[in-house]
């Protein structure tokens, strides 16, 4: 009587291999889609939360680059130093601004406000009050006021930051240049729950600029 061997070790080692890797790439081919339903029914069924985690963790990768930045160039400073004070305050602000009140401004006060539509009329009425009224009015000066709270300073001096950014160093022209393009591909194009987690991949570049603008002075302010 002939005993024979386990049938798998009868198989070519090609057909074996070939196999697993077959079964390794269905596994990642259907993972990756699960894994993006679920990313989105996240931000569907959980659109605060989701955009305050997105756009927390956002700010604070921006600010640390930007100090790490900073860094690089000002001899005076340590490069593995970070100001955690400052980073709070960027964290704050994303999350709490940048994703939750932006989350509410733009999909649900928006919509009431100039209407659902992607037509030229629509999108250029709602990127036109965000940067005319939005952005001076309420945007940029909460990041002022948030990081001043932060550093122990009065709201006044926040305020005074800002208008002396704005005046001096060009700071709306700035944002202009970067949210004009983005705001209009915001409301004309992107998915109304998706609109944070686009605007957060935007505003990580914006806010590595807006952390070096308005973080210049700040110490010589607070010790004056």
């Amino acid at each position: 009587m002939t005993i024979s061997g386990p049938r798998s070790s009868s198989l070519p080692s090609s057909i074996r291999s070939g196999s697993t890797s077959t079964s390794l790439n269905s596994f990642s081919m259907d993972i990756l889609p699960s894994a993006m339903k679920t990313l989105d029914t996240f931000y569907k069924t959980a659109p605060y939360q989701a955009a305050f985690m997105t756009c927390g963790i956002k700010a604070s990768a921006a600010d640390f680059l930007a100090q790490r930045r900073e860094a690089t160039s000002d001899e005076t400073k340590n490069e593995d130093q970070v100001e955690l004070e400052r980073n709070i305050a960027f964290i704050l602000y994303g999350g709490l601004y940048q994703g939750m009140a932006q989350y509410y401004i733009y999909n649900i006060l928006f919509p009431t406000w100039f209407g659902n539509g992607s037509d030229l009329f629509t999108v250029g009425t709602q990127v036109l009050f965000d940067l005319g009224v939005v952005t001076p009015f309420l945007c940029l000066p909460v990041a002022y006021l948030v990081k001043s709270a932060i550093y122990g300073l009065e709201p006044i001096e926040g305020l005074k930051k800002y208008v002396n950014d704005v005046q001096n160093k060009g700071l709306l022209l700035k944002y202009y240049r970067i949210w004009f393009p983005a705001q209009c591909l915001t409301f004309g194009v992107v998915p109304e729950h998706l609109r944070i987690v686009f605007i957060a991949f935007i505003s990580f570049f914006w806010l590595i600029i807006l952390s070096s603008v308005s973080s210049s002075e700040v110490v010589t302010e607070k010790d004056a």
